[in-house]
């Protein structure tokens, strides 16, 4: 009885090699008895991506339709991965192609979380992507380019997925052994050659002339596996949009309310903004910040991990705030507080007068200049978590100062539902 190993055949007690059998024969084998049960090797998923790498630009030399190189990738490739990585098709879709109507440039072959998505187009999966000239395969965690070029479209497009592949690189918990987040090139011409190379999140590249063990190969896959997994954990309840959505909050300068990180992350981009080259090319536009006066429509809210609503924030409005406040306290102009290193001003922090997470009860946008406050650090930590004497004092002053203001942008309100927002007991 014999063995398969590699591309050799070797006795039981590996002593003697009896019979050399190259790939593309085995590869013949297997095409040849892929609809019954005689087959005379057990194929594995070095030798099954050997074969792609040995023989498919022969292969585009030739006809596509019906090719046994296309039965390669969609049937016995799929196959192998599925048995050999031991895939629970009810939880995980595989997928591969070598084009539709005609050759594709870059063959590959993806794992989808049907949960996440089971389309190549959006959405997060596993793929292998071999380059087009066959010099080796990229194993990847990637996402749906068509997505975003569809969204943003190409020029945004392209800087979004990088962005949100840099995001997710940077929460995931565990990245396998071998993986890096270094770039991919797989040599092609076509849009969609760069949309994987965009959309890569973290993955391996194996080179033709030395590819690993099968056994190396699937541990890889299994490894990947579970940070894939982690990313399902990450998107939660929402859809793939409003995750997305949620992860490029802060790439369009806005910032949730009620989460801390974002809070610190959304004052340091307000005083970013509020740099020289941006103070010029704000000049124009503050005469219309002060005369705000007309309302604007409730915004659309983000959707976190547990589909609960979010609401934005934009830094920019924040920071056309602050300039408006000439850098002084609006509870009391004499406090003091550090310059700051970015602005070379008194540093202040912006704050919502009528919080961000009461926007579900108005059918205007909270987040206007007019209604945001600039306050040194000592009372805008007073009004979070000080007394209730205390901050009932300060947000009596500030909303004496601001309520006719709020009339005008359309929120109506009195200072004893404001009081109860703060969750001031009277």
């Amino acid at each position: 009885m014999f063995q398969f190993y590699g591309t050799t055949w070797y006795d039981n007690n590996h002593n003697n090699v009896t019979e050399v059998i190259h790939v593309s024969e085995l590869i013949e084998n297997r095409l040849e008895t892929e609809n019954t049960n005689e087959r005379t090797g057990e194929l594995h998923i070095r030798e099954a991506i050997q074969y792609i790498l040995d023989h498919y630009q022969e292969a585009r030399l030739s006809l596509f339709e019906n090719h046994k190189m296309g039965n390669h990738v969609r049937s016995i490739f799929k196959d192998i991965i599925i048995n050999e990585a031991n895939l629970n098709q009810d939880h995980f879709y595989v997928k591969g192609s070598v084009g539709n109507g005609r050759w594709a440039e870059i063959p590959w072959i993806s794992i989808f979380n049907r949960d996440i998505t089971t389309t190549a187009t959006k959405g997060y999966y596993i793929v292998y992507l071999f380059k087009a000239d066959m010099s080796g395969v990229y194993i990847s965690l990637n996402q749906g380019w068509t997505y975003f070029k569809e969204k943003y479209q190409t020029k945004l497009g392209r800087k979004k997925i990088r962005t949100t592949a840099n995001i997710i690189q940077k929460k995931l918990n565990f990245t396998p052994d071998h993986m890096t987040a270094e770039a991919i090139t797989l040599g092609g011409q076509g849009w969609l050659a760069e949309g994987y190379e965009k959309g890569h999140i973290l993955g391996r590249f194996y080179s033709a002339n030395n590819l690993p063990s099968s056994k190396e190969l699937i541990s890889d896959l299994k490894e990947l596996l579970i940070t894939y997994n982690e990313i399902e954990y990450m998107i939660g309840e929402r859809t793939l949009e409003q995750f997305n959505d949620y992860l490029l909050l802060s790439d369009d300068g806005q910032f949730l309310e009620e989460e801390q990180q974002q809070e610190e992350d959304f004052q340091n981009r307000v005083q970013s903004i509020l740099d020289e080259k941006v103070k010029k090319a704000e000049k124009n536009s503050m005469e219309d910040i002060e005369t705000e006066d007309t309302p604007l429509p409730k915004p659309e809210p983000v959707i976190d991990q547990t589909k609960k609503e979010r609401w934005p924030r934009d830094a920019q409005v924040a920071a056309k705030a602050l300039r408006l406040s000439k850098f002084k306290c609006a509870f009391d102009e004499t406090h003091v507080s550090f310059t700051s290193k970015v602005t070379g001003e008194r540093y202040l922090e912006v704050h919502h007068l009528v919080p961000m997470k009461y926007q579900r009860n108005f059918n205007v946008s909270l987040d206007r200049a007019s209604q945001l406050l600039a306050l040194c650090p000592t009372c805008h930590r007073q009004i979070h978590h000080g007394t209730d004497k205390d901050k009932e004092n300060i947000l009596r002053k500030l909303f004496d100062d601001r309520h006719e203001k709020l009339k005008a942008i359309g929120i109506e309100i009195n200072l004893d539902e404001l009081c109860q927002m703060y969750g001031i007991e009277k």
